[in-house]
This record gives C-alpha cells, structure tokens and sequence, in this order.
C-alpha cells in the first residue's frame, strides 16, 4: 500500500470512530439504557431517589358544616381535598384496606360509613352501620367492624375490595348480650362501643367502651358474642386500642379531664386476661399506636398535650414526649417510622365530652421520631374557627 492510501485508510479509521462515540452518547442522553431505566421507574415508585416509601396523610375535619378530608403528600403538601358534606356528616375516624385501595370513614352524625376510593378521591358506597358510627376498623384478613356508640353494638361490613362492593352485615348487639348485662348492666349509664382492634388472627375484637366510665370487652366475632368482659372499676378504657408486634398483647387506654392522670392497659392476648395497669403520664389519655418497628408504643394526653413511650415487652416507660401539639388526638406514623402525625382539635369542637377536646390549631402536628420534638405544624383551614380535625390516617402508596 502507498504512503498515500495509508494516510487515507487512518482518516477513515479515525471518522468511524468519532461517529460511533456521537451514537454512543445519544443513547445515553435518550434513556436508551434499560438497567438505567429500571433503576429510575424503581425510585419513583418508592418516592425518592433512596427508596424510602411514598404515603398520604388523610385527616378528617368533622368541623360544622365543614365535613372534608384532607389529603397531603410525605412533603406536607396538600393533594386533594374530598368534600363529605353531600354524603356523611361529622366524619370522624378513619381506616384503610391492607392494600391502601379504600378508605373507610365513620362518620357519627349520620350514623355511616363513608368507603372512599383513595386513588379516585371519591365516595363508592355510604353503609348505615347503627347510631353514632365512630370508628370502622379494618382486621388483618380486610374485614371491616364497625364500633357504634349509640346502638352499642359492632356492625360488620361485608367487603368485596376487588369488586369495590360494600353493604351491611352481621350485628352484634351488647345490649343483648349476656356477659355485657352481667358486667354493665347496673351502672347508671351502661357504656356504648367505643374503638376496637383486633387479633392478629382476625379471631377476635378488644372493644372498649364509653365514652365517659369506661370498661372493655373481649369479642368472638364468629360467636358475635362476648368472651371476657372488665366494668370500669377495673378497666376504664374509653379510647384507644393497639395490638403488639408479635400479636401477644393487646393495649388499651382511658382517659378524663376529671382526673389528674390517664391510665393504660395491657392484656394476654391468649387468656384475655389483664397483666399490666399504668399511668399515663398526663390527662386524658387518647391516641395510641405501636411503632413501625414494633419496639415502642406511643400514646397522647390531650388534657396536657404530651405524651409517653412504652417498652411493649417490659411495660416501662422509656421516654416522655413534652409536648405534642394542642389538644392531640388520633396518632400515626409514616411507614419508615421517621414522622409521627399527631390529629390537632379545634376551637369548636364536634366530639369530645367528656374529654378534653378544644383546641385552637386544628389540623395535624409533625414530630420527628428521633429528636422527639414538633417540626411543624399543619393547618388547612387554618383561619376557620369551624375546623376541627379528629380522625387521621397515614396511607402507603408502595
């Protein structure tokens, strides 16, 4: 080969090469790299570039003629606003399925449950449940109680979540039940149901009554009958219930602004027997819930607006919360553990007797769970003294 045809071949050579490095970064720059793609679809889904879980805070204004939910994002930005007032009056306690489709919304005013399409942001079914509908709780196979105070009784709601079907079902009515009349039936005003949460088998409900004296009550929900059953002179729960991590023990607590500090219980789950009574640390003992990690149950007083944190295997008091926002209510966390939202009364509250239930910030506190202080607090209607935020549940989108 000449000198010439050499010089011509290297030319040639060198063009190629460029050509193909061009090529090469427009791939790129296209998103052309599959393991790139699936790598960026992945953080998405999960909320941020770490991975740590997308969730919604929903919270229920039960305000007069207000009747909303609230819905915000994990950045504390408000996404959607489902307006109530044509459906349900007084929405006030809030449940989601296992898989984050549904919300179900007790509402005490018009004696209902609210099942909420959470992607659609709007009411599939209204189901009359009984009088004073205050909490629908969702048991870990998705079956759906419903706690009414004023009927006294639980009503179940039959669930077809793939269907998106609901409608009443089965009652229990503790007005008729034997062991309800043995242990209440002398009080002067025998209590209604309360809250409830389950067993981890779905076996059975811990029921507490009120609202004022108090008691609880073990329920079979296949017999639709009582098992064991405590009148307030031993138990007063009123509020709220939470089951530990390994479904061993289940808590309850009590709380008045009649007296000077709350109390709390803790129950063999097996034996439905009472193993540990306490203080709580402040008046009017109220939300309660075990820690993601399962290694901590937190609860609120809304009389003293502060808390505590209990060691769920000891039983000790392991920390004591300052101050969780006024007049706290209904509690949960972020999936990750990292955020406790804490529900926030208003002037003008709905509910609450014989509680302590004003406040003047209605909306939701922000506490970081590490530093175990208020970072921010969250207000909707903040310049409406009408607003009065009860209910509130933390949604996981993964």
């Amino acid at each position: 080969m000449t000198a010439l045809g050499s010089l011509r071949l290297l030319v040639a050579l060198a063009a190629l090469a460029l050509m193909l490095a061009a090529c090469a970064q427009d791939g790129d720059a296209e998103g052309d790299d599959p393991a790139e793609a699936a790598d960026t679809d992945a953080s998405a889904d999960t909320g941020d570039e770490a991975g740590t879980p997308a969730y919604e805070i929903w919270s229920a204004d039960q305000g007069e003629d207000v009747h909303t939910i609230h819905v915000h994002d994990a950045d504390l930005e408000e996404v959607a606003e489902i307006d109530l007032s044509g459906d349900a009056d007084t929405p006030h306690m809030i449940d989601f399925d296992s898989q984050g489709r549904y919300a179900f919304v007790a509402n005490t005013g018009s004696h209902d449950v609210a099942v909420i399409d959470a992607e659609a942001r709007e009411v599939v079914e209204l189901v009359d449940t009984g009088e004073t509908a205050h909490m629908a709780a969702v048991a870990p196979d998705d079956s759906v109680w419903v706690a009414n105070i004023g009927a006294n009784s639980l009503t179940e709601i039959e669930a077809d979540h793939d269907a998106g079907a609901f409608s009443a079902g089965r009652e229990i009515d503790f007005d008729d039940d034997p062991l309800y009349q043995e242990t209440f039936g002398d009080l002067d005003e025998p209590p209604g149901a309360v809250c409830h949460d389950y067993t981890a088998d779905s076996a059975f409900a811990y029921v507490t009554f009120g609202p004022a004296e108090g008691g609880l009550g073990v329920v079979d929900l296949d017999a639709g009958e009582l098992v064991a059953a405590f009148d307030p002179d031993e138990v007063r729960a009123n509020c709220g219930t939470a089951l530990s991590d390994d479904g061993s023990t289940m808590f309850a607590n009590w709380g008045s602004p009649d007296q000077d500090e709350g109390e709390w219980y803790a129950f063999d789950v097996d034996t439905h027997e009472l193993v540990h009574a306490d203080g709580s640390g402040g008046v009017d003992a109220h939300g309660v819930r075990l820690h993601p990690d399962g290694d901590a149950l937190w609860q609120v007083n809304r009389g003293t607006d502060d808390g505590q944190i209990i060691d769920p295997d000891t039983y000790e008091v392991v920390d004591e919360l300052d101050f969780v926002g006024e007049s706290p209510d209904i509690i949960d966390f972020s999936p990750d553990g990292d955020r406790l939202f804490v529900s926030l009364r208003g002037p003008e509250p709905q509910s609450g007797d014989p509680h302590v239930a004003s406040g003047s910030t209605p909306g939701f506190a922000v506490i970081d769970v590490d530093q175990r202080e208020v970072v921010e607090i969250v207000q909707p209607r903040a310049d409406d003294d009408a607003s009065d935020v009860h209910g509130l549940a933390v949604r996981a989108l993964d």
